[in-house]
């Protein structure tokens, strides 16, 4: 018998058919979905009892309190204990899987490195530790560190002096601060918006500017000396000469912006708001034996050339000082040690970049931020474990200056409970039993002392305004910690609220001056320098403003973006 094409095709579809009519294929599909739910690398739900661990968010200054649901040891979702955390923290669980995360790193190399470095120093030469975020308990042991070796500095950002007291203001004048969006704590913000009214000036239509009273769609920058010489009596228009009136007659009014530059407090000293809405910046107790410690130094009194060992640590969100000012201070063979979560700041400069713990993994306090008028202590507790290969870097610096620092926490909240002073949880700290304090410190409560402040200091500078030849000028949009879920990127990459990272925004008519399309590459210049981006042509901005995320590299090359200050572009 002769087999012909025509059988093999009906042999064949026959029995495609049949294997349909058998469970052969339907247990192939099934087997398929149960091995690539259970392939090795993919995660697998945890289990155990489900309960609530209690701690406060360390991603910006407000230290938000945090309530975490786990399953097990594992948090699954958090939110706020008090009042509701903001896009950042109820997604800061997510923090330790990042992928752009540093694991590992070589510490005991660094460490070899830094003290041969030290050996080597000249006279001239100095060590210096850049902290981020100054003010906490790390910041002390860096201080003390500094104190115990030769020609040690401690440099961090130019703080501000003072306080805000949102709640005692009637008039609200806003310069480019981003007061819903990051700029104080969010429920004190909220709370005391019904009491004042707030005029915001900026050349974008943020949040801020949406949610007030009035907005002013220009520049703040040059706002501050205008409102200055009217409220003087000298020359001004007609309208910053009613705005100055407006000020003056419906107080008690404050004036902020991003960081309560000088300029700001001298509108604030003019309109006789020292002492009712800008205070002095409340202190918080430490151990006696801590004061002989390095002050604090601003990088720009530091001699140009004489730092051979810096150890920067961005291992916390804080302040940013742009890569330009800090090479111009380091000599000509520097060894740069980073502290942080990835390579994506400073650990590009560094020559060794070294991991550190993340919320919400590490155990650390919390500054006051800048609109709490109260003294405050409180502490971020771990909720999971940090990986076997990061550093802490107070401990890696005390050992380099040969300092012990112990439980450097719990001897400050030691040094708190001592004074008798302030509450924790509505309790008096007096009469409480120090194991009871420091109980209640770690199960998310803060210690607040509201002691009488006192006059801030007066500061005096002349307005930074920079006059290249440049057409346009930037404008920084949104706040927010540099570290973030990924799942965040849903809230830029796709709904376009947020500019993602090295993305500049124009109106749409400069786009085309620059001949550039809507994602279209491009190079940002300004007087300090350059950097590529990516532009996003938006109508909501105004002609002449570039509209800048606070990345890294940009941020090297518009000075930090202050509000204080024009950056033109």
């Amino acid at each position: 018998m002769k087999t012909t094409r025509r059988d093999i095709f009906k042999f064949v579809g026959g029995s495609a058919l049949g294997a349909l009519f058998t469970p052969v294929p339907w247990r192939l599909i099934t087997d398929t979905a149960l091995w690539s739910e259970n392939w090795p690398g993919i995660p697998q739900p945890v289990s155990g009892e489900i309960h609530t661990k209690l701690t406060r968010c360390s991603l910006c200054p407000a230290g938000c309190a945090v309530r975490a649901r786990c399953v097990g040891e594992q948090p699954v979702s958090l939110a706020g204990a008090a009042a509701p955390l903001c896009v950042f923290g109820l997604v800061g669980h997510h923090l330790p899987y990042h992928p752009a995360r540093l694991k590992r790193g070589p510490v005991d190399e660094a460490a070899a490195a830094v003290a041969e470095a030290l050996a080597k120093c000249g006279a001239e030469e100095r060590i210096a530790v850049l902290d981020l975020r100054p003010g906490r308990t790390a910041s002390w042991t860096y201080r003390r560190a500094m104190a115990a070796v030769p020609n040690g500095v401690y440099v961090a950002p130019r703080q501000t002096t003072v306080a805000v007291n949102l709640a005692a203001a009637k008039t609200v004048l806003s310069l480019g601060a981003p007061l819903f969006d990051g700029w104080g704590t969010p429920s004190n913000v909220i709370a005391a918006r019904e009491h004042f009214r707030l005029i915001h000036a900026e050349a974008l239509e943020s949040q801020t500017a949406v949610m007030a009273d009035v907005w002013l769609p220009v520049d703040p920058g040059p706002l501050a000396g205008e409102i200055a010489r009217a409220l003087k009596g000298e020359s001004a228009d007609a309208e910053t000469t009613a705005l100055a009136r407006e000020l003056r007659d419906n107080g008690p009014a404050l004036v902020v912006d991003r960081e309560m530059s000088a300029e700001v407090l001298e509108l604030n000293r003019l309109l006789a708001s020292f002492g009712r809405t800008v205070v002095a910046a409340p202190e918080t107790p430490v151990p006696e034996s801590w004061k002989k410690a390095a002050p604090v130094t601003d990088l720009s009194a530091v001699t140009d050339h004489s730092i051979r060992v810096l150890l920067i640590d961005e291992s916390v969100p804080g302040g940013y000082v742009p890569w330009p000012q800090i090479a111009r201070k380091l000599s000509a063979d520097p060894l740069v040690v980073a502290f942080g979560w990835s390579r994506l700041g400073y650990g590009r400069h560094a020559q060794y970049a070294l991991p550190t713990a993340v919320y919400p993994e590490a155990i650390d306090d919390i500054p006051a931020a800048i609109d709490s008028v109260a003294a405050t202590f409180r502490i971020s507790v771990p909720l999971v474990p940090a990986p076997a290969g990061v550093v802490s870097p107070a401990e890696f610096i005390a050992r380099l200056a040969g300092l012990q620092v112990g439980d450097a926490l719990r001897e400050r909240a030691d040094a708190i409970h001592k004074t008798g002073q302030g509450t924790i949880r509505s309790s008096a700290v007096r009469g409480m039993k120090a194991d009871e304090f420091w109980k209640a410190l770690n199960g998310g409560g803060e210690w607040t002392w509201d002691k009488p402040p006192g006059p801030p200091k007066v500061m005096r500078a002349a307005p930074d305004v920079r006059s290249d030849n440049l057409p346009l000028h930037i404008a920084v949009c949104g706040g927010g910690p540099a570290l973030a879920s990924p799942l965040m990127s849903k809230v830029y990459q796709e709904s376009n609220l947020r500019l993602a990272p090295n993305y500049v925004g124009l109106h749409p008519s400069d786009a085309r001056a620059c001949g550039i399309e809507d994602g279209g590459r491009a190079i940002l210049q300004t007087g300090d320098g350059q950097v590529a981006v990516r532009v996003v042509a938006e109508v909501g901005i105004r002609p002449g403003v570039v509209q800048v995320a606070a990345s890294p590299e940009v941020l090297d090359v518009c000075g930090g973006c202050s509000s204080a200050k024009v950056v033109p572009a």
